[in-house]
């Protein structure tokens, strides 16, 4: 992703998520900017895992409501209150992320390895209110029964 906007490891002081999240919101402003940093990075003799780029390419961002944690993953659905993942943490549990449950966020779902994962860039973050959560969890109640909550990633 720091690729994206130009910046390499070495030349970064202080916390990389902000570049991160600059660097996804460019990316999904123009798709074709993958590619192209991918091949820079060829040059250098760098090489991505197929799976990696598979997972970068079909990167969803949006907002999402993450509800809760179970001992497996995390349940985030989509803000349409349309489908919900099961979703791991790119390094670590979104709650470890941002401190609680039970809010709207952005972020960046991918699939990796059969699994839906959090790309760990999350911003905008908004409590919800009991009442909210309760109707989230209803949502989450008819989502699940309608069969559009996912846990394994069709690829």
């Amino acid at each position: 992703m720091l690729e994206i906007l130009g910046e390499q490891e070495d030349r970064i002081t202080g916390s990389v998520v902000p570049l991160l999240a600059k660097a996804r919101a460019k990316l999904v402003g123009k798709r074709a900017l993958l590619h192209k940093s991918i091949a820079r990075l060829e040059e250098r003799n760098v090489r991505l895992d197929r799976e990696v780029i598979m997972a970068i390419e079909g990167l969803e961002v949006r907002q999402w409501v993450y509800l809760c944690d179970t001992i497996r993953h995390s349940m985030m659905i989509d803000s349409t209150a349309d489908r919900a993942f099961g979703v791991l943490g790119l390094t670590q549990g979104i709650r470890d992320i941002v401190g609680g449950t039970g809010l709207v966020i952005e972020a960046g779902l991918v699939h990796y390895c059969g699994r839906y994962v959090c790309d760990g860039v999350i911003s905008q973050v908004v409590w919800l209110g009991p009442g909210y959560r309760r109707s989230w969890n209803e949502i989450f109640k008819e989502i699940k029964a309608s069969g559009q909550f996912h846990l394994k990633a069709d690829v």
